[in-house]
């Protein structure tokens, strides 16, 4: 039951704390309103969940092989807390290396040893796909530094104002069958579990979506329309390609990192350094703790009962 009740917590959190990577562009530049970019993320979080949430079943199978119930639930309230503290400052935050890192500290806490070829898999993508992402964003807008012919502009524009679309559902899309589907993936699988999954998104998108939605697109750079197209294109394939590897992987990250590279192919735009330096400190921060967290109770766990029983 508490597993149920965090699950619910958890994945109202991550829903709303990424809408901003989602279709905060879309909803900043006014493409959309609020409210259809927020349905248009709730569908395509729940499409991805539902197509493609069991994928990341082999990874937590691997990065927890001895899970319990006393250790699914410790993975998801500290993970919980964490998103909470998180959504309190207003960050984007990363469930794939926090879940990631907490399952490991779990599972070393248990006294089983991890799989370190698969860990270092992971790291390895979180590493080189933000990079792939920045420079293959970067060579794509200075191919495009040309903009469109001035008497075709009206029908340009409205191709990329419907590519901007596309590519924030596809973005919900793939975090849903990615990060959604790593969370469940630790809950036994049963109707229940499913039903509760798809309310918690429809909620979380609504009443935890405010606080972010600023943070990606304005404080970082001002995106004009193709930026954004590109960067969150980059971040739905370089997901999809971790989703059918079976690797958590951050969207964000692949979406800042796009973010980036089109920045820099315009010269004369200001990059804010500071808004990628929280959250990427914070990402590692949170790893950190959810690691030594995750060991931490696990050891507890089992000295205590010792303790009592002396």
């Amino acid at each position: 039951m508490a597993s149920l009740f965090l699950e619910f917590v958890l994945i109202s959190l991550v829903a709303g704390n990424n809408l901003s990577v989602c279709v905060g562009s879309a909803i900043g530049s006014r493409i959309v309103g609020k409210r259809i970019g927020i349905t248009i993320a709730a569908v395509g979080y729940i499409l991805g969940l539902l197509l493609q949430g069991s994928y990341l079943s082999r990874a937590v199978s691997i990065l927890l092989p001895s899970a319990n119930s006393f250790s699914i639930d410790a993975a998801l309230l500290i993970t919980t807390l964490i998103f909470i503290i998180a959504e309190a400052k207003r960050v984007p935050q990363s469930l794939a290396v926090t879940l990631t890192a907490v399952l490991v500290g779990i599972n070393v806490g248990l006294g089983t040893n991890p799989n370190l070829a698969f860990i270092a898999s992971i790291v390895a993508f979180w590493i080189v796909m933000p990079l792939v992402s920045f420079f293959l964003v970067l060579k794509t807008m200075r191919a495009l530094s040309t903009g469109a012919p001035k008497k075709h502009i009206w029908s340009y524009a409205k191709l990329i104002r419907a590519a901007l679309i596309i590519s924030s559902f596809a973005t919900a899309f793939t975090l849903g069958g990615n990060t959604i589907g790593l969370i469940l993936a630790l809950i036994p699988k049963n109707s229940y579990s499913l039903a509760l999954a798809l309310v918690a998104i429809a909620l979380g998108s609504v009443a935890f979506s405010g606080g972010t939605l600023k943070r990606v697109g304005n404080e970082i750079i001002p995106l004009r329309y193709i930026n954004a197209v590109a960067s969150q294109f980059m971040s739905a394939l370089t997901v999809e390609v971790a989703t059918l590897f079976n690797i958590p992987f951050s969207n964000t990250a692949s979406f800042i990192a796009g973010v980036y590279g089109a920045g820099i192919s315009y010269r004369e735009r200001v990059i804010l350094r500071r808004p990628i330096v929280m959250m990427v400190g914070t990402w590692v921060i949170t790893a950190l703790v959810g690691f030594v967290a995750g060991y931490v109770v696990m050891q507890a766990s089992a000295i205590i009962p010792s303790l009592l029983a002396f």
